[in-house]
């Protein structure tokens, strides 16, 4: 027994120096999934599970190769992939360039490097493992056949080792090749077997797995369990596993070692000793095939029932398999010794060294069900139950303390305070009770002092004043005044419940049956984050500060918001659009047993000392350390473009460094990418760009495909970057380069060619245009010109008329009075003579009586034609209206014009007007007067006027100068 101690101690001294400083989880703590043909796998039998270089995980089955990136499996079989060896796939083997050797059943071998495959020369029989040598060399593990060497670039096979079967090869640290083989070890140095003999420590058994640990030690797994190598000589390991078959072998990142058995499961070795995880504890099948850690830390085991994966998940969870009482809890405290106590429908458990204790006492041999606790200044703890009032908690042991019998107003405690004055408040279902330093009991009902008697929390501000939540809103006990002040919800917030509190210096946070309230102690004023403002569930038990976070307890999980950020959105004016709420919400895919956290009594969620959090709920306590949540998000998370569709068709991905031309009239392009973690694939966060399109990243969420539709010809790049919640976006972007071609019409030439046509044809347009506009101009000016001719010969004629007789066609009475008014001051300067007589035909009256109107016209046109024809051009005649005219003799005195005038009234009195009328004849009489004795031309007219009446009343047919 010392010996075997003393070896295992060595062990550990060579394997686990170099183990990480993290906290290992006991393999109930770790979160397990089950994946097989209902999940997407061809086989549930998993031969071989490995993880390339650029993240994916890869499964071997008897029915195909199955690739993994998180959410779902792209199967690869022959139907599919020409160069795959076999159906059948018994090995995988990454190499250091990123490839992939992948082995069949049938002895088929291809490399699958850079999106390429590439078809090996078959092996004579099937393939159970092969490596990649330092040298690029093939080792093949034969079944039946041996072990075979295949030098880099050639085909041939050497035989090594002949006639057993080979089951594993491996290469240590010195270049010596190891192969595990049903006759047991060999050692292959320079090609040359030797074969293990138990003088070297080993049984006589067949060996089926090997390890090269980080320390460069090697582990064997045999038919007799799993031995070490140390000097020249093996070793058992331990002596639980010294009857195991071992099938295979793997040690992860913190130097543990896992052992996947033929019969029995899996057991992993460490300091803390060994532990098995078979089917009777969640293993599909006890049977193990195949064991892989990926860089997330995950364990993965492949047995011939499924794949089965072990992961440190964000949550783990104390249940009555642990050590609880029961699986159902209420309420969790965080000590200050350093103790965890949970509280539950069966009791009450202290957790201490990563053991659960239970405390004793009973209420008539049924277990105290608790719902609140609270641990005093002096260290004590204090337990509200359902039935039983207030229970101390001494030495490990209930101990009654009051109940309703003592003056309790209800068994039913949900909240326990103890306040800085060390007076004990209690909050019952029937209103709250204060127990004094000297033992006296104050009471405070809903019908005095609550609005509610359903108490459901209490807690004590920096001030000394004690909140208390009800069933029906929150009030405040003022430590100074010793009365309550009601905190009045707004209305719009439709908030009731207050199950919890939250305060510090500046505001007091209430989680209510309505969301997170933020209460300013300063101002009074109160903000809420609801369904409105984006939180997924409304109902909210606790609030939990840890590190800048708000981690709420709800029914629905657990909910993660940064604090800072729940202020801005808070802060943010009501015209303004609020940011988009983001938040992390945990539930069962979380490692949480049940996503249902416990509320309605205090504590319900608590922080604890070694910086975790810890959750009552309705299967368990559930704890989660936020710093491994944030060390998660450190690991590199490749990012993979998987697909790209050209109008809903799949095509080919390029090579590195190579494009995809598209045809022209493309007019819908996706592409589809995945983040390759296992961890949490679904809430990985992704960001796009396609340069050529828009240079900006483009949020994405959760969304794993990014779809164009109508992109113009062009280069264009699409990129893609993932990161995990909560955390910075990591430089892991992947880029693929597409062209989209051109028809003849869309390419530059064609576009130049048209663009000078149009320029040609814009200017022949132009210029056609522009001698039409001209033609136009021309008829425009003729036709204005001519119009203008018109208007002036109008205007002349109009301009004539209004100063001609339209009978005589003389000048009339107008044309007359402007000549005279226009000339007469002339006439008058220059001393010019200048006279006028007026004309006025006999007995007018008589001829239109006995002639008619139309003789008598015809009687004043003639007349006017006999003054035109006795006048000089000098002499101004016009007709002045009626039977009357006027004549102006320019340079004329008076008596010289009588002279004219006499000689007209001879011609009229001579001319014979019996053709116009029988027995007609005419007369006039003139009147004359000139400028010499006058001063005005109208004075000049009165006085023709008067020489015209003068003749008138001398007998007419006469002149008469005045």
């Amino acid at each position: 027994m010392m010996r075997q101690l003393s070896i295992i101690c060595s062990f550990f001294v060579m394997f686990l120096c170099e183990a990480q400083e993290q906290t290992r989880l006991p393999l109930s703590d770790y979160f397990s999934e089950t994946w097989n043909t209902r999940s997407g796998l061809p086989h549930n039998s998993i031969n071989s599970v490995t993880q390339t270089q650029d993240g994916y995980l890869w499964v071997a089955t008897w029915e195909g190769l199955a690739r993994f990136n998180g959410q779902e499996f792209t199967i690869l079989t022959r139907a599919h992939i020409n160069n795959l060896p076999d159906s059948g796939l018994r090995a995988l083997t990454p190499t250091n360039s990123g490839g992939l050797y992948i082995a069949g059943s049938r002895g088929g071998i291809s490399l699958y490097q850079h999106r390429q495959w590439d078809t090996k020369r078959s092996a004579s029989t099937m393939v159970n493992h092969l490596i990649e040598s330092a040298d690029q060399s093939l080792w093949l593990a034969l079944e039946n056949d041996g072990v075979f060497y295949r030098e880099h670039n050639s085909d041939t096979d050497l035989a090594i080792i002949k006639n057993v079967s080979a089951y594993r090869v491996i290469e240590d640290h010195d270049g010596v090749i190891w192969a595990a083989t049903s006759a047991g070890l060999y050692k292959i140095h320079n090609k040359i077997p030797t074969l293990m003999t138990p003088h070297f420590g080993l049984p006589n058994a067949p060996v089926y797995n090997l390890l090269i640990t980080r320390g460069g030690s090697l582990i064997v797994g045999s038919e007799k369990g799993a031995w070490i190598k140390t000097n020249a000589q093996f070793q058992p390991i331990h002596e639980k596993l010294s009857n195991e078959s071992i099938s295979s072998l793997l040690e992860d990142n913190h130097g543990d070692l896992w052992f996947g058995t033929i019969n029995k499961g899996v057991f992993r070795l460490s300091p803390d000793g060994v532990e098995q995880l078979d089917a009777n504890n969640g293993l599909p099948a006890n049977r193990i095939l195949s064991l892989l850690q990926d860089r997330e830390n995950s364990i993965w085991i492949g047995t011939n029932a499924g794949l089965f994966r072990l992961r440190e998940s964000p949550f783990s969870s104390w249940t009555q398999k642990r050590g609880l009482a029961g699986d159902y809890t209420r309420t969790v405290l965080s000590h200050s010794d350093g103790s965890l106590w949970v509280g539950g429908s069966s009791g009450l458990n202290i957790i201490k060294n990563n053991r659960a204790t239970l405390v004793s006492g009973s209420k008539q041999s049924s277990p105290y069900s608790v719902l609140s606790l609270h641990e005093a200044p002096d260290g004590s703890v204090w337990a509200g139950t359902y039935t039983s009032g207030v229970l101390k908690i001494v030495n490990n042991t209930f101990t009654p303390f009051i109940n309703r019998s003592t003056g309790l107003g209800s068994n039913e405690v949900r909240a326990l305070l103890f306040d800085s004055k060390n007076r004990l408040w209690i909050g019952s279902a029937m209103g709250l009770t204060r127990i004094n330093e000297d033992g006296s009991l104050n009471q405070f009902t809903n019908k005095k002092d609550l609005p509610s008697g359903f108490v459901l929390a209490l807690s004590e501000d920096n001030a000394g004043n004690i909140w208390v939540g009800t069933g029906n809103g929150v009030v405040v006990f003022d430590i100074v005044s010793e009365q309550f002040t009601t905190v009045e919800f707004p209305h719009e917030f439709s908030a009731q419940y207050a199950f919890g509190f939250y305060i510090d210096d500046t505001y007091t946070w209430m989680a209510t049956d309505r969301g997170l309230v933020r209460y300013e102690l300063t101002s009074g004023k109160m903000a809420m984050l609801g369904l409105e403002q984006g939180l997924p569930i409304d109902k909210l038990f606790q609030v939990v500060p840890y590190n800048g976070s708000f981690w709420l307890s709800s029914n629905r999980g657990i909910i993660q918001i940064d604090k800072n950020h729940i202020q801005q959105i808070l802060d943010a004016p009501a015209s303004a659009k609020a940011p988009v709420l983001n938040y992390q919400l945990y539930d069962e895919g979380d490692g949480m047993l049940s996503a249902q956290a416990n509320g309605g009594s205090t504590p319900s969620a608590v922080t604890h000392n070694d910086g975790s959090i810890w959750f009552a709920t309705a299967k368990g306590v559930s704890t989660v350390k936020p710093a491994r949540l944030q060390a998660s998000t450190q690991i590199a998370l490749p990012t993979i473009i998987e697909n790209i569709f050209v109008d809903g068709k799949p095509i080919a991905l390029p090579l590195e460094g190579e494009s995809v031309f598209l045809p022209p009239g493309v007019s819908r392009l996706s592409f589809h990418y995945a983040g390759l973690s296992f961890i949490m694939p679904q809430r990985l966060n992704f960001q796009t760009q396609l340069k050529g399109f828009n240079d900006k990243w483009v949020n994405r969420q959760h969304m794993t495909g990014a779809e164009y539709t109508n992109l113009p010809p062009g280069e264009y790049t699409f990129m893609v970057r993932a990161s995990y919640p909560n955390a910075q976006w990591q430089d892991n972007q992947q880029a693929v380069n597409i062209v989209i071609q051109s028809f003849f019409w869309q390419k530059p030439q064609f576009k130049f060619a048209v663009f000078v046509l149009f320029l040609m044809v814009i200017f022949a347009i132009y210029k056609y245009r522009l001698y039409h506009y001209k033609k136009i101009e021309i008829e425009l000016t003729n036709r204005v010109e001519k119009q203008t001719q018109d208007l002036q010969t109008q205007a002349n004629a109009f301009a004539y008329q209004a100063t001609h007789d339209q009978l005589t066609d003389m000048p009339n009475r107008r044309a007359f009075d402007s000549w005279l008014a226009h000339n007469f001051a002339t006439y008058k300067q220059q001393n010019r003579p200048l006279a006028i007589a007026i004309l006025d035909i006999d007995h007018f009256k008589r001829i239109n009586d006995n002639w008619s109107h139309i003789i008598g016209d015809k009687v004043i046109c003639t007349i006017a034609e006999l003054l035109k024809n006795g006048c000089q051009e000098n002499q101004h005649i016009a007709r002045w209206g009626g039977e009357e005219f006027t004549i102006v003799f320019a340079d004329k005195t008076a008596g010289e014009a009588k002279i004219i005038c006499e000689a007209l009234r001879e011609s009229i009195a001579q001319h014979d007007f019996s053709a116009m009328g029988e027995g007609l004849s005419v007369t006039a009489s003139f009147g004359l007067s000139d400028s010499t004795n006058v001063g005005d031309y109208d004075r000049l007219l009165s006085r023709a006027d008067q020489a015209l009446y003068k003749a008138k009343n001398s007998g007419r047919n006469c002149t008469e100068i005045i």
